[in-house]
């Protein structure tokens, strides 16, 4: 019997819930001014700056920068410094957990080219009651079943979430404008080693490297201080070339070339998994306003996944494919509202549950055949400013997966997720957050864990 302290999950909410949200949203300020992601970010409007916009702002003038080269008369203005420094979040790849620009960087005396390394120390402490989570993000795929003794209460502290970065921003060259970035964080193995995550430099529309999929929209996910995020949300690194190109400063439209690395379940006997040699392609639609703090993005992506047959002695393709429907949308300076929808075929591995197991393909009930089931997320959320320097976010999310009646009793059927968090800044780069975690999984078979987690987390940003 579950404590009354323990938070439950009713079964799957209408999907139709999140688009409720986003069209309540939109009329209030969809034709209003807007700003594009790149290169232009200077472009503003009349709408009163946001708590979020002043925050940045004032952390982009707090910074501090080295020129190299040049009398102190023959040193760029402030201004001209800033706008330099902004160009660091002309990102539509970014979300609440990217690191800020760096504390300290090196310029040019026409701050025409700069450089910087910075990073996030972040420390958590969790504990874990009415079910466990064996690491530090709150992966409710990982919830363990069945409940016992030994695994129904947890604590833990980590500094899974550390992270260093090295940047280097220029414009006005015969390249136009450009930007080199390389990520790395200490959250690979046991959660301590360091992974590289980024890696990947953008020339004016063009962006070559590891990066964000295509077919993600990170800032459409809520500010929260849980490092795995809704499991709900479509989120995946790829090495990829993508165009991105924004018009009028409203619209945007890109699609991306990217290197797959698809996950399916082959048992070597009746089916055995074939190299990638079919990229996947990824697209994308986007309408922006707010001085790009509010879109709409529509997404998708199409995959081909191969597989040997060892019955026939045959090579047999499957066709995956993706549609994202998200949004971003600021009310007025206080609040903001999030919203994640997608389903597919064959994309699990771009899902936050399902990204862990094999689930793009699927054994048949044919023997030597495999499929790709469907997969369904939503998502929402809304973060509210109470004050300049203290937030909170609200976030639910689920994931269902629907494989066929052949499946395994343990295998992943659905999971749901919660979060509600309060968010204290001491300054611009230093900040102090507490959450409470709530999540479900429930497998074919029918089996079924909780899970509720309390967290703080310090981070200090340079």
């Amino acid at each position: 019997m579950s404590s009354p302290a323990s938070f439950r999950f009713t079964r799957l909410w209408p999907a139709s819930a999140a688009a409720v949200l986003l069209l309540s949203a939109l009329p209030a300020q969809a034709r209003t001014g807007g700003f594009p992601s790149t290169p232009d970010v200077g472009v503003g409007d009349s709408i009163p700056l946001s708590f979020e916009e002043a925050s940045r702002n004032n952390l982009v003038d707090k910074s501090k920068v080295i020129f190299v080269n040049g009398d102190e008369g023959e040193r760029a203005e402030r201004d001209s410094v800033n706008s330099m420094i902004m160009r660091f979040y002309a990102n539509q790849f970014r979300n609440s957990q990217d690191p800020e620009a760096p504390y300290f960087m090196f310029m040019s005396k026409d701050a025409n080219l700069a450089m910087g390394i910075g990073g996030v120390v972040m420390v958590r402490g969790w504990y874990d009651w009415n079910g466990t989570i064996d690491i530090s993000s709150f992966s409710t795929s990982l919830i363990n079943m069945p409940k016992t003794p030994e695994n129904r209460r947890n604590m833990g502290a980590s500094v899974a979430g550390t992270t260093i970065f090295f940047t280097i921003m220029g414009r006005h060259t015969p390249l136009g404008s450009y930007q080199a970035y390389i990520e790395g964080g200490f959250n690979g193995y046991e959660m301590t080693g360091f992974k590289l995550k980024k890696a990947w430099f953008q020339w004016n529309d063009v962006t070559v490297g590891l990066a964000t999929t295509t077919f993600s929209d990170p800032a459409a996910q809520p500010d929260l201080l849980d490092g795995a995020g809704p499991n709900g949300k479509v989120d995946r690194s790829n090495v990829l070339v993508r165009y991105l190109h924004t018009f009028h400063n409203h619209w945007s439209v890109g699609g991306s070339v990217e290197f797959p690395s698809s996950q399916v379940r082959d048992d070597d006997q009746l089916t055995r998994k074939c190299n990638d040699y079919v990229p996947d392609f990824a697209a994308l639609a986007q309408y922006q306003w707010d001085r790009g703090q509010s879109h709409v993005r529509l997404a998708g992506i199409l995959r081909t996944m191969a597989y040997q047959d060892l019955v026939s002695n045959t090579t047999r393709h499957s066709t995956g494919w993706g549609v994202q429907l998200s949004a971003v949308v600021r009310a007025g300076r206080y609040l903001k509202f999030f919203t994640q929808n997608s389903v597919g075929q064959g994309m699990a591995s771009y899902t936050g549950d399902l990204s862990s197991g094999n689930y793009d393909l699927l054994p048949s009930a044919t023997a030597g055949e495999l499929y790709t089931p469907w997969t369904v997320t939503t998502m929402a959320g809304l973060k509210a400013n109470w004050l300049p320097n203290l937030t909170s976010t609200f976030a639910l999310a689920t994931l269902r997966h629907f494989p066929r009646g052949n499946a395994a009793p343990d295998d992943y059927k659905y999971g749901q997720y919660l979060a509600a968090n309060l968010i204290y800044n001491f300054t611009d780069r230093v900040e102090l957050g507490v959450e409470y975690l709530a999540g479900k999984r429930k497998n074919v078979g029918g089996m079924h864990g909780n899970v509720n987690r309390a967290q703080a987390v310090f981070m200090l940003m340079f």
